[in-house]
């Protein structure tokens, strides 16, 4: 367990250490400390909002570190003073997720990266949603970073954000085992404000949970293994789904540790992020990065 409150490249806020220590500890606290500086990017242009043209390549820095960067050279500043808006960082929940927790790493509290399917967000949906799972009373809980005050108020939020119910959030691997099952429509799932759905996109977002369960940490649009396949066909044949089905079965339940979701991934090599990876930073067009590109 000690292992998951430990930072990984993604996670760790180098020389931002400091900054990081600005925002509070308690789990509860950090989605509205976080709206503070960071906006989703489709949220901020759906209540009328650009993003500043400065701030639209923000949702594809990969490290916290990098993130803070931006953030304190846009406003000097302690994080939790709201800013103009035109000086927040404009990212997706994978920010929020990340940056939350880096917050209870850097705290000694164990934390995770996790992607999976909200249904909180848009009534008969499951839309793709990274969020922060930590370690709170003896078991992991589900953070949502991204839902503070103004946005639980947008979305009719009542639950604790904190303890997201499971009915509100679900883990890649049990959507992906609900559709085979047929007690979800895979149609369902995906992300709707850009028209993505479906099997092969819940199958991609299987191998980016696996990944950031072993302390790797991409970024919502990065493919890998045989998920570029599902990228470039849209769908997922047979065969791939049965080794997919076997990945699921081992990560629901997830595992405990970063060290045993790691040998998840020794037992399915194919799942592991490859050193250059097919990321869609645009949302169109496919470029081959390093994962540890910042």
């Amino acid at each position: 367990m000690n292992g998951d409150a430990q930072h990984t490249h993604w996670s760790d806020p180098g020389t931002q250490h400091g900054r990081l220590k600005e925002l509070p500890t308690q789990a509860s606290a950090i989605p509205d400390a976080l709206e503070s500086f960071v906006i989703h990017d489709a949220a901020a242009r759906s209540l009328g909002y650009s993003v500043p043209p400065a701030a639209e390549t923000d949702r594809n820095v990969r490290t916290v570190a990098k993130l803070l960067d931006l953030a304190v050279k846009r406003d000097a500043r302690p994080l939790t003073r709201e800013r103009a808006l035109a000086d927040y960082l404009y990212g997706r929940c994978h920010d929020f997720a990340l940056i939350a927790t880096s917050v209870l790493r850097e705290n000694g509290i164990p934390a995770r990266s996790r992607v999976g399917y909200a249904s909180y967000l848009l009534p008969g949906r499951w839309e793709d949603h990274w969020v922060c799972e930590h370690w709170a009373r003896g078991r992991w809980a589900i953070l949502d970073a991204e839902l503070g005050s103004r946005a639980r108020t947008r979305f009719g939020i009542e639950f604790d954000v904190s303890d997201v119910p499971e009915t509100g959030w679900r883990s890649a691997a049990s959507i992906w085992r609900s559709i085979r099952s047929g007690a979800v429509e895979a149609d369902t799932c995906g992300v709707s404000f850009v028209g993505i759905s479906g099997k092969w996109f819940v199958a991609s977002a299987i191998l980016r949970d696996a990944a950031a369960l072993a302390g790797i940490e991409c970024l919502p649009w990065d493919y890998w293994g045989p998920a570029r396949d599902f990228c470039a066909a849209r769908e997922v044949t047979p065969e791939q789904a049965r080794e997919i089905d076997s990945l699921a079965d081992a990560l629901d339940p997830a595992p405990a540790t970063r060290q045993k979701a790691e040998a998840v991934l020794d037992c399915f090599p194919w799942a592991r992020p490859t050193p250059t990876i097919l990321t869609f930073a645009d949302g169109r067009t496919g470029t081959e990065v390093a994962l540890t590109a910042q």
